[in-house]
């Protein structure tokens, strides 16, 4: 027998025996069962349960009388049978097992016990399916930088977080025309890692992206990991990267920001376009810790990025002045978690 057919045929869910039986019908026409037993060497007690199996798999038939003959079906016709069984058969089983599944996985996600490890990805379809999902659960803020064959495959999901109103950052490692569907658009002609950085709250970085190399993945919730690789984004990709696009003031008019750095760009966008700027921030009070929940306009921004400032200063509608500084801030008033601009005439 080919070993190869044999492998094939168990590939659809037939074993050893019934896969013996079923090329031995097909070659040899009508056979009783003793005749298979002898042709395809199958041990007499088990062919009955492997002739039943490939009946009801439908790709043979038997008669009546005695006695009883087996005939396979025309593969084109059995086989597509069985393809359509197991297919029907999966998406049932599909339906029925993966809300079951998908609640058991978010209770403990929910819990907070997920080690904060660094995990291993190992093909490029789970690369792309995992850069979906970051861009798919986005609230605030998704980060981006790739190269112009993965954005076909993920552009659905980043219209969908516009159209939801998602703050988005796309940075691509070769010329392209201007993508419309993120905030700003970016590119930066280098060979570089492909990175998502969903808020703040889980990263995907993957190398030989665009190589002929196997790529390497890796995904993590690690706050300190997604900071620093949000720091490498924002200062060493975005910093010296060329701005193609920009939708603040021209389609785009408010956003939530995780990263302050991309709400003081959208604030002077708003100014330079000739809108008035609202911004309210939430955070904590550097000086004791307590939350703290701001409004007002801002009168001023500041970035630089040598010496390592970024800060608005936002004045409330009694006229105080608070300085907000980003991520792990320790000079200004408050440290903020998020920041929504609005710009309004």
């Amino acid at each position: 027998m080919d070993e190869n057919l044999l492998s094939m045929l168990k590939r659809l869910g037939l074993s050893q025996y019934e896969a013996l039986a079923y090329l031995t019908l097909l070659r040899k026409g009508a056979l009783s069962s003793m005749e298979i037993v002898r042709e395809a060497g199958i041990p007499q007690p088990r062919i009955y349960d492997v002739l039943r199996n490939l009946e009801d798999k439908g790709l043979i038939s038997s008669s009546d009388g005695k006695p009883r003959l087996y005939t396979a079906e025309d593969p084109q016709v059995g086989l597509k049978r069985l393809v359509d069984s197991i297919k029907s058969r999966i998406d049932e089983t599909h339906r029925a097992v993966a809300p079951i599944l998908q609640d058991i996985y978010r209770k403990r996600e929910s819990s907070g016990e997920e080690p904060l490890a660094v995990w291993r990805i190992s093909s490029i379809q789970a690369i792309m399916d995992k850069m979906k999902q970051l861009i798919s659960r986005a609230e605030f803020e998704v980060l981006i930088a790739a190269y112009k064959g993965i954005l076909d495959i993920v552009s659905s999901n980043l219209e969908e977080a516009f159209r939801r109103g998602v703050s988005s950052c796309l940075i691509t490692y070769e010329r392209t025309d201007p993508v419309y569907i993120v905030d700003e658009h970016r590119v930066k002609i280098t060979r570089g890692v492909v990175i998502v950085i969903s808020d703040r709250s889980e990263l995907l970085f993957a190398s030989q992206m665009n190589s002929s190399q196997r790529p390497a993945g890796y995904t993590t919730g690690n706050p300190d990991i997604i900071r620093l690789f949000t720091e490498y984004f924002l200062h060493n990709l975005r910093d010296l990267s060329k701005p193609i696009y920009t939708a603040y003031g021209v389609t785009v008019f408010e956003r939530r920001f995780v990263n302050l750095v991309r709400a003081i760009d959208m604030i002077r966008s708003l100014w330079d376009r000739g809108y008035n700027v609202r911004v309210m921030v939430e955070g904590r009070y550097i000086a004791n810790g307590e939350e703290a929940t701001l409004e007002g306009r801002p009168v001023e921004t500041r970035y630089d990025v040598y010496a390592g400032i970024a800060r608005i200063t936002l004045e409330d509608p009694r006229g105080r002045r608070y300085a907000i500084g980003g991520w792990g801030a320790t000079l200004e008033d408050v440290e903020a978690y998020y920041v929504y601009v609005m710009g309004y005439k």
